[in-house]
C-alpha cells in the first residue's frame, strides 16, 4: 500500500479519508499501514467492518495500539445515503456477499464511478452501476475457465466476467473494468467473455492504471 502510494507521488501522511466496503481481510488489511502513517485517519464503513479494522490493528500491532493516541475517527454509514467524503459525493448500496457489504457510487462533477466491492449480481449492484462512466467489478473468473471454477466463484459469492458484463450492459454503464481476478482464472478468457456481452470498452487494469474520464481512454 505505502509503496504504491509513493509510486503515485502521494504522501501516505496526507491520506485522511478511507472507505471500508466490508470486513474481509483483503479489504481491511490496507488500513494497518495507513493508520501507522497517518494516525488521524477517518474511516467510513458499516459498524461491523469498522470494528473488524480496529480489532485487526489491536491484534497485529498491540504495542502501537496501546500507545497510539486515540486520534482516528470512524464514521458508520448507511445504505442509500450520500456522504460528502474528500470532495466527492459517495453513495453506499447494500449488496449480497458472505458478510454485510457495500458497493460504492462516487460522483465528482459530471462523472460517476461505480465499484461493486465483493458481491453477486443483485438489485443493489444494478442500482449502483446505473449509467456509471466507469463500473469497476470484482469478478473472479470466466465461464470458460470451467464449471468447477465457476462453482467456486459462486460459492465465494463473486460474479463471473460474463455476469459482470451483463450487469454493466443492463445498467447502461459506459465502461467496464474487471478486477479481483482469482489466481486460477484466465484474464484472457475473462476479457474475451466480457467483450462479447458488453458493448462499451472493457479491460483488466494493472495496479496504478489510470482512466481518463474526459477522453474515455485508459493509459
Amino acid at each position: 500500500m505505502i509503496r504504491q502510494l509513493n509510486r503515485l507521488s502521494l504522501n501516505p501522511h496526507n491520506v485522511r479519508d478511507v472507505i471500508i466496503t466490508h470486513q474481509h481481510g483483503d479489504h481491511i488489511g490496507g488500513v494497518m499501514p495507513l493508520r501507522i502513517a497517518q494516525p488521524e485517519l477517518r474511516l467510513y464503513g458499516s459498524l461491523d467492518s469498522l470494528t473488524a479494522a480496529e480489532d485487526l490493528f489491536k491484534i497485529t500491532y498491540p504495542i502501537l495500539a496501546s500507545n497510539a493516541p486515540n486520534s482516528m475517527s470512524t464514521v458508520p454509514v448507511e445504505a442509500n445515503r450520500i456522504y460528502p467524503i474528500a470532495g466527492f459525493e459517495v453513495e453506499f448500496y447494500e449488496v449480497v456477499h458472505r458478510v454485510p457489504t457495500f458497493a460504492l457510487r462516487v460522483r465528482f462533477g459530471d462523472y460517476i464511478l461505480a465499484y461493486s466491492s465483493d458481491s453477486v449480481v443483485c438489485d443493489g449492484l444494478l442500482a449502483c452501476a446505473q449509467e456509471a462512466d466507469l463500473f469497476i467489478c470484482d469478478a473472479l473468473c470466466a465461464v470458460a475457465d470451467g464449471p468447477e471454477v465457476v462453482e467456486r466463484a459462486h460459492n465465494l459469492m463473486h460474479p463471473t466476467a460474463k455476469e459482470a458484463a451483463e450487469l454493466a450492459q443492463a445498467a447502461g454503464a459506459k465502461a467496464l473494468a474487471l478486477v479481483h481476478l482469482a489466481r486460477y482464472a484466465s484474464p484472457i478468457e475473462m476479457l474475451s467473455e466480457a467483450q462479447t456481452v458488453f458493448r462499451g470498452p472493457v479491460w483488466i487494469p494493472d495496479d496504478l492504471t489510470h482512466y481518463n474520464f474526459r477522453e474515455s481512454i485508459h493509459s
